[in-house]
């Protein structure tokens, strides 16, 4: 009887867990979603100097495919290489990397 109690003690415990996790997986994925509705396509053209110089420096085998900006100033680019191969960066107006969820 008292392992059965034990069992059902962990068992509810491991319920709620799932739930916690469910709940957070649900809330990245909004977060995420708002994120992309946070960028504005932009022309290449409009992209300032110093991101494409940044683009250059440390991405010379990739090319830029689309870019967009956020209310903040802040850049995504889409860099394509070869087979298609596709990385998404983010820099601030004065090219530095950033982290999407940075927000210094």
């Amino acid at each position: 009887m008292i392992i059965s109690i034990v069992v059902s003690i962990i068992s509810a415990q491991g319920m709620v867990a799932q739930d916690e996790l469910a709940e957070n997986d649900e809330l990245q994925f909004m977060n995420y979603e708002n994120e992309l509705q946070e960028y504005t396509e932009i022309g290449i053209v409009e992209l300032p100097i110093s991101v494409e110089n940044s683009v250059i420096e440390n991405y010379n085998s990739l090319r830029i495919h689309k870019t967009y900006m956020s209310k903040d100033n802040t850049y995504k680019v889409i860099l394509k290489g070869k087979d298609n191969y596709t990385k998404v960066v983010f820099a601030s107006a004065n090219g530095k990397w950033i982290k999407p969820d940075d927000k210094s």
